[in-house]
C-alpha cells in the first residue's frame, strides 16, 4: 500500500481521532450534591430515587485503564477489583460514572455500619449504585438534561455485571415515594429534575429529604466513662464557623460498640491537643456532667443520626453512624452547616 494512500491517511486520522478522545476525560470532576429539604417537591419535573447510605464514588474508564475515586478524592482502585472489572466490560471506550457504593443488611437496606465492616474485604456483599453518566466514549454529557443521561445509562449497563447496579427511579409522586422510603426504613429519598444539567455543587436541582436526621461532624474531644464505658464516654463534635473556627455542637455516646471505640481511640490517642480554638459555645462542666474533656486535633469526620436541634443549638439524641474515611475536614464547609441559623424541630 502506497504511504499516501488515502487508505492508510483515513487511519492516521483515526488513529489522531481516537487519541483525542483519549485526551477528552478530565482530570477531575466536581460532584453534584443535594440539598436537604423538609418535603419532596411536586409534579413530573422531578423523579425521585432512593438515598443509598454509603460512600459517593467515581468510576473512571480510559481504554483499558479503569480507576474508582472518592467523593474526597481518595483512589480506591485497589480496594474494589470486582468493580473495576466489571467496569472494563462495559461496552464503551470511555465513560465516567457517578453512583454509590453499598453494603445491604439482612433486610436489604444499605447499611453504613456494616459497609465500614466489609470495605477493603471481600466484594461479594458490595453493591455500586449507579445513578448518572457524566462521560460516554468522549462525549462530555454534562450538558444534556438529566432524563437523557438515565437513558444512556440504562442502555450501557443493560449486560453489567455485579457489583454494578443500576439505580432506579420514579417520576412525579414525590410525596409518595417519601412516605413509602420513610415506612420501609430507609434513609430518605433523592429529587432530582428531569431537565437538570450535571453541575457541581449543591444547585438546587437535586434535593434530599431524610426520615432521619443525619449530618457529618468533626471530633474536637472526648470524655472518659463509666463502668464498660470507662475508656470511651463521649465524643464532643462540632462544625465549622465562617470565621475559620468551631462551633460546639454537643456530644454523642451511642452507636458506638467495642470495635468502634478500639478503633477511635487508636486514632484519638495520637491527636491530643491542649486546646481546640477558635470554639464557638465551648462546653461547660455541667454539660459534660462533670466529665474532664480530652481535647483532640479537628481531623476525623464522623456521620451521626440525630432528632433536630436543642434551644441552644446542641444535636438532640445523637447516635454514631460511623467514621467518615471518603471525607476530609475541609469538605465540611460552613455553608453547608446551620453555624447561624439551625433549625428547631420539637420531639
Amino acid at each position: 500500500m502506497p504511504l499516501n494512500s488515502p487508505t492508510r491517511v483515513a487511519g492516521k486520522k483515526n488513529a489522531r481521532r481516537n487519541v483525542r478522545r483519549r485526551e477528552l476525560l478530565p482530570a477531575d470532576v466536581g460532584l453534584q450534591l443535594a440539598r436537604l429539604v423538609d418535603a419532596a417537591p411536586a409534579g413530573d419535573g422531578w423523579l425521585h430515587e432512593v438515598k443509598y447510605d454509603g460512600y459517593r464514588v467515581l468510576a473512571w474508564r480510559n481504554g483499558a485503564e479503569v480507576r474508582i475515586t472518592s467523593r474526597g478524592g481518595q483512589d480506591w482502585t485497589g480496594k474494589l477489583a470486582a468493580t473495576v472489572a466489571a467496569i472494563g466490560e462495559l461496552p464503551c471506550r470511555s465513560c465516567i460514572l457517578d453512583g454509590e457504593l453499598i453494603t445491604l443488611d439482612a433486610s436489604g437496606r444499605s447499611s453504613f455500619g456494616l459497609l465500614q465492616q466489609r470495605f477493603g474485604g471481600s466484594e461479594q456483599q458490595l453493591r455500586v449504585m449507579l445513578f448518572d453518566l457524566l462521560f460516554l466514549d468522549g462525549e462530555d454529557l454534562r450538558q444534556q438534561p438529566l432524563l437523557e443521561r438515565k437513558k444512556k445509562l440504562e442502555e450501557l449497563l443493560r449486560d453489567a455485571r455485579s457489583p454494578l447496579v443500576l439505580s432506579t427511579y420514579v417520576i412525579g409522586n414525590g410525596a409518595r415515594v417519601a412516605r413509602e422510603a420513610c415506612a420501609h426504613g430507609l434513609e430518605g429519598i433523592v429529587c432530582k429534575r428531569i431537565d437538570a444539567r450535571y453541575e457541581d455543587g449543591r444547585g438546587g436541582a437535586w434535593l434530599k429529604v431524610k426520615c432521619v436526621d443525619s449530618d457529618e461532624f468533626v471530633i474536637i474531644g472526648y470524655t472518659r466513662g463509666k463502668g464498660a464505658r470507662e475508656r470511651l464516654g463521649s465524643l464532643l463534635l462540632a462544625s465549622p464557623t465562617a470565621g475559620g473556627g468551631w462551633r460546639y455542637r454537643g456530644r454523642v455516646g451511642t452507636g458506638m460498640d467495642e470495635r468502634r471505640i478500639d478503633e477511635l481511640l487508636h486514632r484519638l490517642e495520637k491527636l491530643h491537643t491542649e486546646r481546640v480554638q477558635p470554639l464557638e459555645g465551648e462546653p461547660s462542666r455541667a454539660q459534660l456532667r462533670g466529665a474532664t474533656p480530652l481535647w483532640v486535633k479537628p481531623t476525623l469526620v464522623v456521620e451521626v443520626e440525630f432528632r433536630g436541634y436543642t434551644e441552644d443549638r446542641l444535636l438532640r439524641q445523637a447516635s454514631v453512624k460511623g467514621v467518615r474515611a471518603d471525607r476530609s475536614v475541609d469538605s465540611l464547609r460552613p455553608s453547608q452547616r446551620d453555624s447561624a441559623k439551625v433549625s428547631r424541630r420539637k420531639k
